[in-house]
Formats: C-alpha cells, structure tokens, sequence
C-alpha cells in the first residue's frame, strides 16, 4: 500500500499513498527566526544519554543484505555491544519500526509484506513469541502501521489504513490513529474525527503531562508537520510549518531535565531541497504560536551535510540522549546507514553499528531487570 524505490532506500517515512515529491523550501526561514545549530561537539568519554548502557537498549531495522531483499529487527544494549537479531522474516519481507515497551520486555514492529499488505507485530527482548496481532484488518482495511506504545504499556496505537484510494494524490480515504490491547481486542480510535481523506496522522508517542505528540500529512500536497493534541484525540495543534516536512516526531518520556516536554524530529521527510540535508531538530511541545515555534526550533545535526544526512531520531528514556541515522548516499557505492547517539543538545556524536548493512529506524528504551524475561 505504500510506494517503495527512493523513500524506501532512504529510509524515510511513506504513507498509505504517494509522498514521493521534495519539499522545495529551504531551512533559511527557520535559521533567520532563530533556530540554531548545534555545532558537533568532540567525542569525549561520558555517555551521550546519561543512561548506562547496561540499564537500556536500542532496537533498530537492518536490511539483511546490500540489495534491501529484507529486512529484520536487531537489538543491542546504548554502546552497541551484544547485537541480537530478534526478528526472521522471510525473503521480500522488512520489518521496521521497532518501539520498545515501557517495561523493555516486548518490541512492537511494523512488518510490510512482498505483495504490499502489512501489519503490527510483536517480539520479547530475548527474541521469543515472535507474532503478528490480530487486529482485524479486513476490507476495506488495508494495513495497519507504525506501532508504538501507550505509556502503561498494555496497548499499541498503530495507524489503519482504509481504502479506496480516492482522495487527493491517491490518498487512502481514512489513514488514522487507532488503539488496540496486546490480543488485537478492543481496538478505539484515538484521532479526532472529521479528519479522514483531508489529513493522515502517523507515529503517536505520549509525553508525561498528559498528551500526544504525533505526524500529520496534508493530503492535498503531501506536506507533513508536527502536531499535539490532547489524550482523547481533541484540542488538536500544529507545532511545526507545513514547508519543512517535519517528520518522526517522538517526545520525550522525562518529566523533568533538559529533554522534558521537548520533541525531536527529522526535517525534510521525503527529501531534501537541493543543497541541504536532512537534519535532526527540536521544538518545545509548549510553544505558543506559529512564530513562537519557528524561532524555538533547534537544529541539533546541519542542514548543510550533504552528501551526509541525519534521520530518524528517538529518545533515551532518560530524556537526556537521542539515537538518529547518519546516512550518506553515493553513486558509486550502497547506501551507508548506521545508528548514532548523541546529547539532547547535539553534543558528543558517536557512532553505535557500524556494520556493513544498512541500519535504520532505532528506538531507544528500558531494559527489564532479567534481559528479556
């Protein structure tokens, strides 16, 4: 249900349909309203996240060869050591977008079939009780996609994709936050009503006072931003400009420190203008107004990297890390993608794989007390 080729290889985000254009302005906007960059600092000793890398553990996505025939979820502990392969889908299947659980014993993920269906499925930590949930996708229900958690961790909120596909740019006619217990059973809508056809809502994480934070793609050009909104789906409100392509989002789990009530997302979804590079960036879930937000946008990786770009952030439970992509294209050889760590301020960059594959798409969580159990 959702288009492969660049954004695939890219590794960025793809609705139910289309996304396959660029955005067309550049960051000056955001960089003359006062956004900053934080220039990488040098690699020092201390822990990027303020998290022992004992007490946590990122999951990402690898492909399993150079030819992206596959892909399957891999976890390690926060300095990289320890990778276990916790996922084995079969050939022509990718599994993506791995979210830890609250508790750290179970990894949600979105695996994407060769004949374009998809679902959410679900793996302990030490890579048992791998399962596919029932959620009752049936026609005119095409997928269901994205999954993360509900901060009590005995629900998954995933996007369903309903078809036709008539709507503008062959979006689907309802692609939209929905909720479900670990059995697929008791499955609410959580997005407000009315938006279906018209808005797509992607990737909802919830902050510690009370709401959440997820993507919103405009169907009628295909512009992604930034939104919040409150936990029963109203008061909804969009912190970042349609021009930039926000994509990601992801809000932090502290209450309290540097990363409290900040979000961190990726600029430029589904490409780059020309000349600039994907970038890792912050904003205030609490800022007040269109310009309000623009002038506390913070850049933490440049938008002037290129051919290097910097995606698919996530935070350290602590709130006080971020896990990203550093990716770097070239036409004589694949595709490099591997994860990196860095401060919540884009401080101490520093690399956790560096394998040959293509790593893409962590998630930074909690470790259970017995590894996996």
């Amino acid at each position: 249900m959702r288009p492969v080729g660049q954004s695939r290889v890219r590794v960025t985000r793809r609705p139910a349909r289309g996304r396959a254009r660029c955005a067309v302005l550049s960051l000056t906007l955001i960089l003359a309203a006062g956004g900053a960059f934080a220039a990488p600092a040098a690699a020092g000793t201390s822990d990027p996240a303020g998290d022992a890398a004992s007490n946590t553990r990122i999951a990402w996505s690898q492909f399993v060869d150079a030819d992206f025939s596959a892909a399957r979820i891999v976890i390690a502990d926060a300095a990289g050591r320890g990778v276990r392969t916790l996922t084995h889908a079969g050939s022509g299947v990718q599994d993506i977008d791995p979210a830890i659980s609250p508790d750290g014993r179970w990894v949600a993920f979105e695996r994407d079939f060769s004949d374009g269906s998809a679902g959410v499925g679900l793996v302990r930590t030490n890579g048992r009780d791998e399962h596919i949930v029932a959620l009752g996708c049936t026609d005119p229900c095409a997928v269901d996609l994205s999954p993360t958690w509900t901060p009590d961790g005995r629900r998954v909120v995933f996007t369903r994709v309903v078809g036709p596909f008539d709507r503008p740019n062959e979006s689907a006619r309802s692609a939209v936050l929905w909720t479900a217990d670990l059995h697929g059973r008791h499955v609410r809508r959580l997005s407000e009503p009315g938006i279906d056809g018209v808005f797509e809502d992607y990737r909802a994480t919830f902050a510690p006072a009370g709401y959440v934070v997820f993507v919103r793609v405009r169907n009628s050009d295909l512009h992604t931003a930034v939104f919040r909104m409150s936990l029963d789906g109203t008061h909804s409100r969009r912190l970042t400009s349609w021009q930039l392509d926000a994509d990601l989002p992801v809000v932090s789990s502290a209450s309290t420190g540097p990363g409290a009530n900040l979000i961190v997302f990726e600029t430029y979804g589904h490409g780059a203008p020309e000349g600039l590079a994907q970038a890792i960036a912050t904003v205030p879930a609490g800022c007040s107004s269109d310009q309000d937000c623009a002038r506390r946008i913070r850049l933490l990786t440049s938008p002037r990297s290129a051919p290097v770009n910097n995606f698919n952030p996530d935070w350290s439970p602590s709130g006080e890390g971020i896990a990203f992509v550093r990716f770097q294209g070239s036409p004589d050889r694949p595709p490099i993608g591997d994860i990196w760590t860095m401060r919540w301020d884009g401080a101490n960059k520093r690399p956790v794989s560096t394998s040959p594959l293509f790593d893409f798409r962590p998630n930074w969580g909690s470790a259970p007390d017995a590894y996996g159990s």
